[in-house]
């Protein structure tokens, strides 16, 4: 089920800023719906940031990310992004929760 929560609930679960997140937004890597002047995401688009985020913390270009996200399905892995990308990515900066097994741990 696709629940909806404000963009300071979103930040905070996500240890994110608020700017941060209305960039991915202004990017069209995820969507907001505004209500009465607040802004909710999502549980799809609260997953598709932390991916988004986990992306960026392995230091990937904003195009990188484009070419990820236009590629990839939920449920996203980390396991992919080589073959994607066409380039190796160094196992120090692609660190995944082990009990994941690559995987981006998807919260509903």
């Amino acid at each position: 089920m696709n629940t909806y929560q404000p963009l300071s609930t979103v930040a905070h679960r996500l240890k994110a800023s608020e700017p941060d997140l209305m960039d991915f937004e202004q990017r069209s890597w995820i969507s907001g719906v505004r209500k009465n002047g607040v802004v909710f995401f999502s549980s799809r688009d609260e997953y598709r940031a932390k991916f988004i985020l986990c992306l960026r913390r392995m230091h990937l270009t904003d195009e990188e990310i484009n070419l990820v996200l236009d590629t990839e399905q939920p449920p996203y892995s980390l396991a992919k992004l080589p073959a994607i990308l066409g380039r190796p990515i160094e196992p120090a900066t692609a660190k995944a929760d082990s009990s994941s097994r690559g995987r981006v741990a998807r919260r509903d």
